[in-house]
């Protein structure tokens, strides 16, 4: 397995330089893999398929098999090791989850995979951290805090690389890149469930090249002079 496993440098890299990742939720495997090629023809590079979706490995594995090359897709909501390792053989290239558990660092570990468990507090993120995770999803930071947040703890935090999530939308991911989040996971804002449910994709195609559109036009701000 581990020879499959794209290098975690090129994971990282590729969350620095797209800095967005589509996550995907839905009510059956079907309408999440077509929620997923719709926000890859709308020009999103990494997708996180979730595991409130059912069957999800099944649908990591056609994602990966119809991968064309920059596109990288991960699991979302991996709550435990069998998930990691169900995921990691379906081809996912990264592991996300919404919490810190040893069992899921444990098998990212191993398998010398790209991880991002979730935290909130500066407790939380710097337990993460000494995990190893390689990113940190700071959760529902969106809807509790918002970039104000991320700046106050980028003080004491400056060298852990931080995902924005939970709440993140069109008009705040410039505000989370600005204060120093590397990127953005974008949910109900990009593929929504609803609109996946009632056939919408190319609404959700259309959202996408929105999102991305609006992450190209981040300049990060010039170092300060001494």
């Amino acid at each position: 397995m581990a020879n499959r496993v794209q290098p975690i440098e090129q994971v990282f890299e590729a969350f620095r330089r797209h800095r967005l990742v589509a996550v995907i939720r839905a009510g059956d495997a079907v309408t999440a893999l077509e929620a997923a090629r719709a926000v890859i023809r709308g020009g999103i590079a990494l997708v996180e398929v979730t595991y409130s979706v059912p069957d999800a490995p099944a649908v990591m594995k056609q994602l990966v098999a119809e991968a064309q090359a920059g596109t990288v897709i991960g699991a979302g909501t991996v709550l435990t090791a069998a998930q990691a390792q169900a995921a990691l053989e379906a081809g996912a290239r990264f592991l996300i989850a919404p919490n810190v558990t040893a069992a899921v660092a444990g098998a990212a570990r191993e398998a010398g995979t790209f991880y991002c468990p979730g935290a909130y507090t500066t407790n939380e993120i710097l337990h993460a951290a000494d995990m190893g995770a390689h990113l940190v999803k700071v959760y529902p930071v969106g809807v509790a805090g918002g970039p104000d947040y991320i700046r106050v703890i980028r003080d004491p935090l400056p060298r852990v690389p931080m995902l924005a999530a939970g709440g993140t939308h069109l008009d705040n991911i410039l505000p989370f890149l600005a204060a120093g989040c590397v990127a953005c996971g974008i949910g109900g804002a990009l593929a929504d469930p609803a609109l996946a449910l009632a056939g919408r994709y190319a609404e959700i195609e259309a959202r996408a090249r929105a999102f991305v559109a609006r992450a190209a036009s981040f300049a990060p701000a010039a170092p300060a002079r001494a």
